[in-house]
């Protein structure tokens, strides 16, 4: 598996001359695409979210994603492991997930990055980058418009979002922490105990039977 790797990229990319750009983007009710997959809403109902995690937060296990909107390994993760931990795990109380959005590959990640933990707030984080997997274009092609971002969020069932200094604050806190953690690559992940030591983890390919295994092994089995 070639994952997209990060090196040294982890600083802020223009994060202040971004900043002024997308301040723009407040979301407002506007037509959706119509075009719904895997981020189609009905896909995580019945589970509970909070802020940057979905899942009960009594799950005894808890992974941490690190992921970039604009990479295309990540949205190979969304696409064919995210549905069979859901399903396997995460709606049966067994484990709890946590996504860190960096923000490394240019200025459409940074763009998308903050209006998702802009979404966060409102406990619709995981509808909008689901869609925003879905919806993936090429790398810094440019494809995160205002328009387009305003059709995830509409889509995701947003209301306005602020995507400022707070959004900011937060995906800065979210490199710090790939930072502390060694993360050099996207998607990486952290597992473990909630509330204890999560170790790296990173899997010989984005397959579920690849991610079963370790998980397993954390619940005990």
């Amino acid at each position: 598996m070639t994952r997209t790797s990060m090196g040294v990229r982890l600083a802020v990319l223009g994060a202040v001359a971004v900043a002024a750009v997308l301040a723009a983007v407040v979301i407002a009710g506007g037509s959706g695409s119509g075009t719904k997959t895997t981020g189609d809403t009905s896909a995580l109902k019945g589970i509970p979210q909070s802020g940057l995690t979905l899942g009960s937060p009594k799950a005894p296990v808890t992974i941490v994603e690190f992921g970039d909107l604009q990479c295309p390994f990540c949205a190979e993760y969304h696409h064919n492991v995210f549905p069979a931990l859901l399903d396997r795990y995460v709606r049966t109380g067994k484990v709890r997930l946590e996504l860190r959005l960096l923000r490394f590959i240019g200025p459409d990640s940074d763009r998308l990055a903050r209006v998702a933990v802009g979404a966060a707030a409102q406990n619709r984080m995981w509808q909008f980058v689901g869609l925003a997997y879905d919806r993936q274009g090429r790398e810094n092609s440019g494809y995160a418009t205002n328009d387009f971002i305003n059709r995830l969020a509409s889509d995701a069932g947003l209301k306005e979002v602020d995507a400022g200094a707070a959004a900011e604050r937060q995906v800065q806190g979210n490199e710090r922490l790939a930072k502390t953690a060694g993360i050099d690559s996207t998607p990486s992940f952290l597992v473990g105990p909630t509330g204890g030591t999560l170790r790296p983890f990173q899997p010989s390919e984005l397959t579920p039977d690849a991610f079963i295994p370790k998980i397993d092994q954390e619940l005990g089995r």
